[in-house]
């Protein structure tokens, strides 16, 4: 009876072990992806942080057909210009085309100004352009025409 009792608890030993060792790798999976998803986050969270611009047209003074959105990066990020979006008066606009100054290189880098020209005649009154970045900073500006 001796034998039987210890080889049952010997079974349940090894058992246990197995389960434990299951756990543990389903556990330390789900805490290695939630690290992951963390440290994804604060970077984007990083990156809105030191991102800015401002759309520094006079705003009695707006150029029309084509209308020109002049855009300063006062941020401390480097920005990508192919990558922003333009919504004039409700709508995304995608037939604008840019020009960098203040740059040397192809990118948008702080302290630099993005001229978006938008081939549109605007008709007289209010209006309204957001200027987006990348990373879903943005600004806006109103108008009158």
């Amino acid at each position: 009876m001796g034998a039987s009792t210890a080889s049952t608890q010997l079974i349940f030993f090894i058992s246990a072990i197995v389960v434990a060792s299951v756990v543990v790798a389903v556990a330390s999976r789900s805490v290695f992806n939630l690290t992951n998803g963390i440290d994804d986050r604060s970077k984007i969270v990083k990156d809105q942080l030191t991102t800015d611009i401002e759309i520094i047209n006079d705003p009695t003074e707006v150029p029309n057909n084509p209308v020109l959105i002049y855009v300063k990066n006062v941020g401390r990020t480097t920005l990508n210009q192919n990558l922003i979006s333009v919504v004039l008066d409700g709508l995304t606009r995608d037939d604008f085309t840019l020009t960098l100054t203040g740059s040397m290189n192809s990118y948008w880098t702080p302290s630099s100004v993005l001229t978006i020209s938008i081939g549109q005649n605007l008709a007289t009154g209010s209006h309204t352009v957001t200027v987006s970045t990348e990373n879903g900073v943005s600004d806006q500006f109103c108008f009158r025409i």
